[in-house]
C-alpha cells in the first residue's frame, strides 16, 4: 500500500519504521527502511530502525552500529541551539532522542554474560526512565526501543 502512494509513504514511513520494531516485524522494517532510501525519507525514527537493523546482521558491512548512533547523536546536537534550549519544554524532544541514543547504545555495549554488569545495566536505565516523571508516552516509546534493542542484542 506505501509503495502505491509515494507523499504518503513519504509521510507515514517513520511511524511504519517505529511500529516495525516495536512489533518484532524486522522483515517488514528492511523493507520499509529500503522505500525511505528510495524516497529520501528519513527522521530521528529510521535512523533508530537503520541501528537496528545494523544490529540484527550479523556480518559487517560498510558502517557500522556504532557510527549511525554518533552520526544521529551528533544530528540531534546540531539541532540545539540557543533558543531551543532556553527551557526543558523547548528543548524536550531532543532530549529524549539523546536519551533513547544513550539507551540503545548502553544496551547494546553491555556484557550479557556477566550477570553482575547485566543487572546494573537495568538498574541504571530503570533509574533513567524514573527521571521522564509523568510522561507516560515517552517513558511507551523507550520501553519499546528498549525492548527491541535487548531483543536483537541478547536474544
Amino acid at each position: 500500500m506505501l509503495k502505491e502512494d509515494k507523499p504518503a509513504a513519504t509521510r507515514f514511513l517513520p511511524f511504519a519504521v517505529e511500529a516495525s520494531w516495536i512489533t518484532s516485524r524486522w522483515d517488514k522494517l528492511q523493507g520499509y527502511l529500503e522505500l525511505c532510501q528510495e524516497s529520501g525519507a528519513g527522521d530521528f525514527n529510521v535512523g533508530i530502525g537503520t541501528a537496528l537493523r545494523k544490529l540484527r546482521q550479523t556480518e559487517p558491512e560498510t558502517g557500522s552500529f556504532t557510527d549511525i548512533i554518533n552520526g544521529l547523536r551528533l544530528q540531534v546536537a546540531k539541532s540545539l541551539t540557543a533558543n531551543s534550549v532556553t527551557s526543558l519544554q523547548s528543548c524536550h524532544d531532543d532530549m529524549l532522542r539523546l536519551h533513547a541514543l544513550a539507551d540503545v547504545e548502553s544496551i547494546a555495549n553491555a556484557e550479557a554474560k556477566s550477570p553482575g554488569s547485566y543487572q546494573e545495566l537495568l538498574k541504571a536505565l530503570d533509574r533513567r526512565l524514573d527521571v521522564l516523571g509523568g510522561y507516560l508516552a515517552d517513558k511507551q516509546y523507550l520501553l519499546g526501543l528498549r525492548r527491541a534493542t535487548m531483543e536483537l542484542a541478547y536474544g
